[in-house]
């Protein structure tokens, strides 16, 4: 799960939302603990349409390995999007809140989990 935000969102607890984002794909069914991984990213330049920068935006893009059904994906999508909602500050200007979910194909999917190193 990756988020990006607009810099104009001051108060906006990126921290507080990956739990909060990672919680509402955990309770989903669809994820194991150990597979939900966030990153958040703050973007100083944006356009909202083409000329509007007042407009603040948070962008969701979760990456899912292939299998899961067309509903399952939509049902996930409205869960983040409302979750997403709930972590927006108190008092914000206009914004948009979009969820995207790709699927990566689970054929050449390749990941490792490694201990610590003594």
């Amino acid at each position: 799960m990756g988020g990006r935000r607009t810099h104009n969102l001051p108060d906006y607890d990126a921290h507080a939302a990956l739990h909060t984002l990672a919680q509402a794909m955990f309770e989903s069914g669809l994820f194991g603990e150990a597979d939900i991984k966030g990153r958040a990213h703050c973007l100083a330049t944006w356009l909202v349409g083409t000329s509007d920068t007042e407009t603040a935006f948070v962008h969701l893009q979760v990456a899912l390995l292939s299998g899961r059904t067309a509903e399952q994906k939509q049902a996930l999508g409205q869960r983040l999007l409302a979750a997403l909602h709930t972590t927006l500050p108190a008092g914000h200007g206009p914004v948009q809140l979009t969820v995207d979910t790709r699927d990566m194909e689970r054929e050449s999917y390749a990941k490792a989990v490694l201990e610590a190193a003594s």
